[in-house]
C-alpha cells in the first residue's frame, strides 16, 4: 500500500516539486495541505503516514505552520515521521565550517528568527528529521537561479570583488529532492537533523561568473563596492516594496530583482557547511557545479524566450 504524504506549504517551489516527486514514485501519495497555516488540525492528520513541512515565505506564515503541525501531532499522540525544512539562516553570521552540532545563531533578522523558533517546535516533537539546506539552484528556482540569472544578464551582478568572496553554500534542486524523499523513508533517523549544501562549494564571485557564462551573459561586468551600496540603499527598498505589490494582485514580478543588503552580506560571509553527515547515512551525493548551471541556464533561456518573468 503506498504511504500518504500530507505536503504542506505546497504553493511555495520546493513544496511543490516534492508534490510531483511522491506522485511519480512507486510509494507515496502525496497530499497537499490546503487553507490557512492556523487550520492545521489532528483531522488533516487522518490516514497520513508521513509529513512533509515545506511552508516557507513570511515569518510568520513560517511559524504559524509549525505550531500548528506540531501541535496536532502532539494533541494526537502521533508516531508519524515529520520531516522539517528549516535554512543555513540558522547559523546566523558565524564563520567557519559549521555543522549540526554549531550552536543557533539569531542575529540574521525575523526570517533567521522564525527559522530557528520553528525549528524548536519540531525539536520537541520526537519523531521529526530537520533539513537545513544551503541556497537551492536549478531549473526555475526563483530565488537562487531565475533572479540571480535576470541580474547577471543585466549587467548588475558580477564580479563583485572582495564583496563577493563568501562562500556560496550552493545546493542542487534535484539533490534537495532527493534529500527529502530520503529523509520521508530512512529508518532510525527520528530526531535528527541534517545540513544539505554540495562539497567544495565555490565563492559567490565563482558562481556569478560561471553562472553568467552558462547564460551567455558575456562580457562579464566588474562591479564596484559604491554602486552596489548604491543599489543596496537605493534602489532596493522602492523595488521590493513594487515586487509585493505585483504579487498581491496576482502578477509575475516584471519589475527589476532588488539587490539587497541581506545579499550583499552574504556574498561577503565565509560559511561553509558541512554536509558529510547527510552524505553518510542518507548516502546523498552532489550534482556537480556546471551540469546544475547548464541546466538552470537552459531553463532561464526557455523562460525569458516565452516572456515570463518568475514570481
Amino acid at each position: 500500500m503506498k504511504q500518504r504524504v500530507l505536503v504542506l506549504g505546497a504553493e511555495h517551489f520546493v513544496s511543490a516539486r516534492v508534490l510531483r516527486a511522491l506522485a511519480a514514485s512507486d510509494w507515496a501519495t502525496p497530499v497537499p495541505f490546503s487553507g490557512p497555516p492556523a487550520s492545521l488540525s489532528e483531522g488533516h492528520l487522518e490516514g497520513i503516514h508521513a509529513v512533509f513541512n515545506g511552508a516557507q515565505g513570511r515569518p510568520q506564515a513560517i511559524y504559524i505552520h509549525a505550531q500548528s503541525l506540531y501541535g496536532a501531532l502532539e494533541r494526537g499522540g502521533s508516531r508519524l515521521r515529520a520531516v522539517h525544512l528549516s535554512s543555513m539562516t540558522v547559523y546566523g553570521a558565524r564563520t567557519g565550517e559549521v555543522d549540526e552540532s554549531t550552536a543557533q545563531l539569531p542575529d540574521l533578522g525575523a526570517y533567521g528568527a522564525a527559522q530557528i523558533a520553528a525549528e524548536s517546535l519540531a525539536a520537541r516533537y520526537s519523531r521529526s528529521v530537520i533539513l537545513r539546506p544551503g541556497c537551492e539552484y536549478g531549473p526555475v528556482c526563483p530565488q537562487w537561479s531565475e533572479r540571480i540569472a535576470r541580474l547577471l544578464c543585466s549587467h548588475r551582478l558580477g564580479d563583485l570583488g572582495a564583496g563577493g568572496d563568501g562562500t556560496c553554500n550552493l545546493l542542487f534542486v534535484d539533490d534537495l529532492i532527493e534529500a527529502i524523499l530520503r529523509t520521508l523513508r530512512a529508518p532510525g533517523i527520528e530526531g535528527e537533523c541534517f545540513n544539505l549544501a554540495m562539497r567544495s562549494a565555490p565563492t559567490w564571485n565563482d558562481y556569478f561568473v560561471r553562472f553568467a557564462r552558462a547564460l551567455g551573459a558575456v562580457p562579464i561586468s566588474r562591479i564596484g563596492a559604491r554602486r552596489l551600496q548604491a543599489e543596496a540603499r537605493l534602489a532596493a527598498p522602492p523595488l521590493k516594496i513594487l515586487e509585493f505589490l505585483q504579487r498581491r494582485v496576482g502578477r509575475g514580478s516584471a519589475a527589476p530583482p532588488a539587490i539587497t543588503p541581506s545579499l550583499l552580506k552574504l556574498c561577503r560571509q565565509n560559511i561553509t557547511l558541512s554536509s558529510a553527515k547527510a552524505e553518510n547515512v542518507l548516502h546523498l551525493a552532489w550534482t556537480p557545479l556546471d551540469v546544475g548551471l547548464q541546466q538552470a541556464a537552459a531553463a532561464y533561456g526557455v523562460t525569458r524566450g516565452a516572456g515570463q518573468h518568475p514570481r
